[in-house]
């Protein structure tokens, strides 16, 4: 699969050879691997996204809920499961990162806006145009 911006061969990988590759940068504080591609740069999209978001999200879900690692990879999954039409699931996956972003950062962070932006446009896309309102404007 490709998902990222490379044409011919060259973008062409396995979902978990790129996330063996992710997973090995992020040893060393390197956490790109999981969103962008490392030869085009451009942002991982569809089925390569969503694989990767998956497989990042497993390797933190042990960690303390306010761990950034954990918080960043939580809102990369509901960006990929919103960018894949799950909406449902995404907004589950934003109304439990709030929850923890309320508790610690606080509302006003950029995480906690990034993440009511997500949860607004997963409600928007299931017709909840009232409690995506709602959150919009929070």
């Amino acid at each position: 699969q490709s998902g990222c911006g490379c044409r011919g061969d060259a973008g062409l990988a396995h979902v978990g050879c790129r996330a063996e590759a992710a997973a090995h940068k992020s040893r060393s504080g390197d956490t790109e691997g999981w969103d962008h591609c490392a030869t085009c740069g451009r942002c991982f999209t569809g089925q390569m996204g969503m694989g990767l978001a998956e497989v990042r999200w497993g390797f933190v879900q042990a960690l303390d809920e306010e761990n950034a690692e954990r918080q960043a990879a939580g809102k990369n999954l509901a960006d990929s499961l919103r960018q894949m039409g799950r909406h449902a699931e995404s907004e589950a996956q934003c109304r439990e990162l709030r929850a923890v972003q309320h508790r610690m950062p606080g509302p006003d962070s950029v995480n906690a806006m990034t993440t009511a932006h997500l949860l607004g446009d997963a409600l928007f896309a299931q017709t909840k145009d009232v409690d995506a309102e709602v959150v919009y404007r929070e």
